[in-house]
Protein backbone atom coordinates (compact mmCIF):
# COMPACT_ATOMS: atom_id res chain seq x y z
CA UNK A 1 0.00 0.00 0.00
CA UNK A 2 2.75 2.53 0.79
CA UNK A 3 4.14 1.78 -3.00
CA UNK A 4 0.41 3.61 -4.78
CA UNK A 5 0.73 7.04 -2.92
CA UNK A 6 4.61 6.82 -3.82
CA UNK A 7 3.21 6.36 -7.87
CA UNK A 8 0.53 9.17 -6.77
CA UNK A 9 2.99 11.45 -6.04
CA UNK A 10 5.62 10.80 -8.59
CA UNK A 11 2.77 11.45 -11.48
CA UNK A 12 1.94 14.59 -9.32
CA UNK A 13 5.62 15.76 -9.85
CA UNK A 14 6.11 14.88 -13.42
CA UNK A 15 2.71 16.50 -13.89
CA UNK A 16 3.89 19.90 -11.89
CA UNK A 17 7.37 20.00 -14.11
CA UNK A 18 5.37 19.87 -17.47
CA UNK A 19 3.56 22.51 -16.29
CA UNK A 20 6.94 24.61 -15.46
CA UNK A 21 8.51 23.53 -18.71
CA UNK A 22 5.34 25.26 -20.27
CA UNK A 23 5.38 27.94 -18.24
CA UNK A 24 9.07 28.83 -18.73
CA UNK A 25 8.86 28.18 -22.34
CA UNK A 26 5.69 30.86 -22.54
CA UNK A 27 8.06 33.55 -20.58
CA UNK A 28 10.69 33.03 -23.16
CA UNK A 29 8.84 33.65 -25.68
CA UNK A 30 7.16 36.78 -24.55
CA UNK A 31 10.36 37.98 -23.52
CA UNK A 32 12.11 37.16 -26.98
CA UNK A 33 8.77 38.87 -28.30
CA UNK A 34 9.41 42.15 -26.75
CA UNK A 35 13.01 42.26 -27.66
CA UNK A 36 11.80 41.80 -31.32
CA UNK A 37 9.73 44.70 -31.01
CA UNK A 38 11.96 46.79 -29.25
CA UNK A 39 14.65 46.11 -31.92
CA UNK A 40 11.88 46.65 -34.33
CA UNK A 41 10.97 50.41 -32.83
CA UNK A 42 14.22 51.42 -32.54
CA UNK A 43 15.14 49.96 -36.57
CA UNK A 44 12.29 52.09 -37.88
CA UNK A 45 12.92 55.31 -35.90
CA UNK A 46 16.45 55.22 -37.31
CA UNK A 47 15.13 54.67 -40.79
CA UNK A 48 12.65 57.39 -40.40
CA UNK A 49 14.91 59.91 -39.18
CA UNK A 50 17.17 59.07 -41.75
CA UNK A 51 14.70 59.26 -45.08
CA UNK A 52 12.56 61.98 -43.53
CA UNK A 53 15.33 64.09 -42.37
CA UNK A 54 15.44 67.55 -44.83
CA UNK A 55 18.32 67.38 -46.89
CA UNK A 56 20.72 70.70 -46.54
CA UNK A 57 21.05 72.99 -49.37
CA UNK A 58 23.45 72.11 -51.88
CA UNK A 59 25.24 75.44 -51.52
CA UNK A 60 25.45 74.84 -47.39
CA UNK A 61 26.68 71.48 -47.48
CA UNK A 62 29.23 72.15 -49.44
CA UNK A 63 30.34 74.85 -48.11
CA UNK A 64 30.57 73.22 -44.45
CA UNK A 65 32.29 70.22 -46.06
CA UNK A 66 34.70 72.61 -47.31
CA UNK A 67 35.00 74.10 -44.18
CA UNK A 68 35.50 71.14 -42.00
CA UNK A 69 38.45 69.92 -44.60
CA UNK A 70 40.52 72.99 -44.70
CA UNK A 71 39.61 73.85 -40.70
CA UNK A 72 43.67 74.31 -39.69
CA UNK A 73 45.24 72.96 -36.53
CA UNK A 74 44.94 75.13 -33.92
CA UNK A 75 48.06 77.47 -32.57
CA UNK A 76 48.47 79.11 -29.31
CA UNK A 77 50.34 82.74 -28.30
CA UNK A 78 51.42 82.93 -24.75
CA UNK A 79 51.35 86.28 -23.58
CA UNK A 80 54.03 86.82 -21.51
CA UNK A 81 54.96 88.01 -18.82
CA UNK A 82 51.48 87.23 -17.29
CA UNK A 83 49.47 90.44 -15.86
CA UNK A 84 49.64 91.02 -12.20
CA UNK A 85 46.65 93.98 -11.53
CA UNK A 86 45.83 95.03 -7.95
CA UNK A 87 42.66 95.90 -6.83
CA UNK A 88 41.75 98.33 -3.82
CA UNK A 89 38.92 96.07 -1.93
CA UNK A 90 37.24 97.58 1.13
CA UNK A 91 40.81 99.53 2.16
CA UNK A 92 42.63 96.33 1.32
CA UNK A 93 44.87 95.28 -1.45
CA UNK A 94 44.25 92.77 -3.57
CA UNK A 95 45.78 91.10 -6.63
CA UNK A 96 44.89 89.24 -9.92
CA UNK A 97 47.50 87.09 -11.56
CA UNK A 98 46.01 85.70 -15.19
CA UNK A 99 48.47 83.94 -17.33
CA UNK A 100 46.50 84.51 -21.05
CA UNK A 101 47.08 82.11 -24.18
CA UNK A 102 45.28 82.81 -27.80
CA UNK A 103 44.07 80.57 -29.74
CA UNK A 104 44.40 81.25 -33.79
CA UNK A 105 45.00 79.16 -36.76
CA UNK A 106 46.60 81.34 -39.36
CA UNK A 107 50.28 81.10 -38.76
CA UNK A 108 50.98 84.24 -40.44
CA UNK A 109 48.57 85.92 -37.30
CA UNK A 110 51.58 85.70 -34.96
CA UNK A 111 53.54 88.33 -36.65
CA UNK A 112 50.77 91.17 -36.01
CA UNK A 113 50.69 89.47 -32.51
CA UNK A 114 54.37 90.11 -32.07
CA UNK A 115 54.29 93.61 -33.66
CA UNK A 116 51.57 95.11 -32.17
CA UNK A 117 51.37 93.39 -28.63
CA UNK A 118 51.92 96.78 -26.82
CA UNK A 119 48.95 97.80 -27.93
CA UNK A 120 46.90 94.51 -27.18
CA UNK A 121 48.52 94.19 -23.33
CA UNK A 122 47.28 97.88 -22.65
CA UNK A 123 44.39 97.23 -23.95
CA UNK A 124 43.99 93.94 -21.46
CA UNK A 125 45.49 95.90 -19.10
CA UNK A 126 43.01 98.58 -18.54
CA UNK A 127 40.06 96.10 -19.18
CA UNK A 128 41.09 94.18 -16.26
CA UNK A 129 42.26 97.29 -14.12
CA UNK A 130 38.69 98.93 -15.03
CA UNK A 131 37.04 95.30 -13.37
CA UNK A 132 35.52 94.48 -10.20
CA UNK A 133 37.30 92.36 -7.79
CA UNK A 134 33.93 90.40 -6.56
CA UNK A 135 32.76 90.06 -9.77
CA UNK A 136 36.10 88.08 -11.23
CA UNK A 137 35.64 85.73 -8.49
CA UNK A 138 32.55 84.29 -9.81
CA UNK A 139 32.41 82.21 -12.99
CA UNK A 140 30.32 84.62 -15.25
CA UNK A 141 32.72 87.38 -14.25
CA UNK A 142 35.49 85.10 -15.67
CA UNK A 143 33.69 84.25 -18.88
CA UNK A 144 32.35 87.90 -19.24
CA UNK A 145 36.18 89.11 -19.17
CA UNK A 146 37.20 86.14 -21.36
CA UNK A 147 34.99 87.93 -24.15
CA UNK A 148 35.83 91.32 -23.37
CA UNK A 149 39.45 90.47 -23.92
CA UNK A 150 38.95 88.69 -27.42
CA UNK A 151 36.73 91.85 -28.10
CA UNK A 152 39.59 93.43 -27.50
CA UNK A 153 42.30 91.88 -29.07
CA UNK A 154 40.28 91.12 -32.42
CA UNK A 155 39.53 95.00 -32.39
CA UNK A 156 43.42 96.53 -32.13
CA UNK A 157 44.15 93.71 -34.26
CA UNK A 158 41.25 95.34 -36.98
CA UNK A 159 42.77 98.52 -36.34
CA UNK A 160 45.94 98.24 -37.10
CA UNK A 161 45.58 96.27 -40.10
CA UNK A 162 42.91 98.41 -41.64
CA UNK A 163 46.16 101.58 -40.90
CA UNK A 164 48.82 98.86 -42.64
CA UNK A 165 46.22 99.08 -46.03
CA UNK A 166 45.75 102.36 -45.86
CA UNK A 167 49.60 103.36 -45.68
CA UNK A 168 50.04 101.13 -48.74
CA UNK A 169 52.19 98.35 -46.48
CA UNK A 170 49.72 95.67 -47.08
CA UNK A 171 47.40 95.14 -50.12
CA UNK A 172 44.10 93.68 -47.87
CA UNK A 173 43.22 92.87 -44.25
CA UNK A 174 43.42 89.38 -43.32
CA UNK A 175 40.34 88.00 -42.73
CA UNK A 176 42.15 85.43 -39.64
CA UNK A 177 41.48 86.42 -36.46
CA UNK A 178 42.32 85.47 -32.95
CA UNK A 179 39.70 82.26 -31.74
CA UNK A 180 39.95 82.24 -28.08
CA UNK A 181 41.34 83.76 -25.39
CA UNK A 182 42.35 81.13 -22.51
CA UNK A 183 43.41 82.25 -19.31
CA UNK A 184 45.68 79.49 -18.35
CA UNK A 185 45.86 80.67 -14.89
CA UNK A 186 43.87 83.15 -13.16
CA UNK A 187 44.95 83.63 -9.66
CA UNK A 188 43.00 86.61 -7.02
CA UNK A 189 44.47 87.34 -3.54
Amino acid sequence: MAAAPKAKTDAGNADAAADGKKKKKKLLLIIGLAVALIAISIGGTIVALKFLAPAPPAGEAAEEEQAESTLAPALYYEMTPNFTINFNVNGRQRYLQAAITLLYRDPLLEELLKLHMPAIRNGLVMLLSAKNFEELQTNEGKETLREEALEIIRSQLQKEQEALVTSGKSEEVSPSNVEQVLFTNFVMQ
